[in-house]
Formats: C-alpha cells, structure tokens, sequence
C-alpha cells in the first residue's frame, strides 16, 4: 500500500513538473509576440492600430503576470 502512494505522489510530481514547463513555454511565447507587436508598432502609421497592439500587450503583461502566480503555486505545492 505504501508503495502505492509513492508511486502516485511521483506520477503527480511528474504531472504537475509538466504543467510548469507548459506553463513557462506559454510565458515565452507570450513574451515573443510582446516583442513582436512592439516593433510592428514602431513601424505603424495608424495611431488606432498603435493603440490596439499597445493594450494588446497590457493584455499579454497581465496573463504572463497569472502564469507566473499559478506556476509559483504549484512549486509551493511540490516543497
């Protein structure tokens, strides 16, 4: 019995180590399209297109913020 639990707390070790590294690639690719959308604003005329992409960001900085709390809670749930 004991070996059972040893085994399904490393199978959701496992499971939740996973989740960050989802988590983490999702922060990265958000980050890339932040850097993307910066210079396609440097390179737009349009003062409204410049705005969208600009709160588009705000948007992004927010989510990558939330991803960041979500993978500290699951590492405070593995110590």
């Amino acid at each position: 019995m004991d070996n059972n639990l040893s085994s399904v707390k490393k199978m959701h070790e496992t499971q939740e180590r996973e989740k960050i590294k989802k988590l983490q690639k999702k922060i990265d690719t958000t980050k890339y399209n932040i850097e993307v959308s910066k210079e396609i604003i440097a390179d737009t005329p349009s003062d409204a297109q410049q705005e969208e992409l600009i709160q588009r960001n705000m948007k992004r900085q927010h989510g990558i913020s939330g991803i960041e709390k979500k993978i500290r809670n699951i590492k405070q749930e593995l110590e």
